[in-house]
């Protein structure tokens, strides 16, 4: 049978136009239909637009996976996903900021998701800045040494707050 003939029962040759989710935001749950082939940056876009959320601080996991758009939007479509199935939950972090004061005193920021550990972020203030996170400790407040496979909520950070990389 032909891939386009409509009479096909094969759900890969007429794939969903879209899919319906559960959304988690905030200890809420909402029901969300998103474009199955929309990529990961649109459906970003989708959800500023429905929770207000600047979109440097959106950050979205599916089925507890995390959705990164590192690649062009063409090449990050949600279908290519291989944990897409019948029933998808996506969750929708609001990222905080924090600002990290280094021992030269100079200052950083970051939108981080409060689930990330400590190594995490070091990792990221390393990827954005080029900063040399691996001998160095961050602290919370000063002179408290983090563990850096500790989460940073655990710690109390919050948005806003400062840490010390020394």
């Amino acid at each position: 049978m032909d891939p386009q003939d409509s009479q096909s029962s094969d759900p890969a040759a007429h794939p969903p136009v879209n899919m319906n989710i559960s959304l988690l935001y905030a200890g809420q749950l909402y029901a969300q239909t998103i474009p199955t082939a929309a990529t990961v940056g649109e459906v970003k876009l989708l959800l500023h637009e429905r929770f207000d959320i600047p979109l440097e601080r959106v950050e979205l996991h599916l089925n507890r996976l995390p959705l990164s758009d590192p690649l062009p939007d063409a090449m990050n479509m949600l279908d290519v996903y291989p944990h897409l199935n019948g029933k998808n939950e996506l969750c929708l972090y609001k990222k905080i900021r924090v600002w990290i004061k280094t021992s030269s005193d100079e200052q950083y920021s970051l939108f981080v998701n409060e689930k990330h550990n400590v190594g995490r972020l070091k990792m990221m203030l390393n990827a954005k800045y080029g900063l040399d996170t691996m001998n160095k400790q961050l602290q919370f407040p000063e002179n408290r040494v983090l563990d850096n496979g500790a989460l940073l909520w655990i710690y109390g950070i919050r948005e806003e707050n400062q840490l010390y990389l020394k």
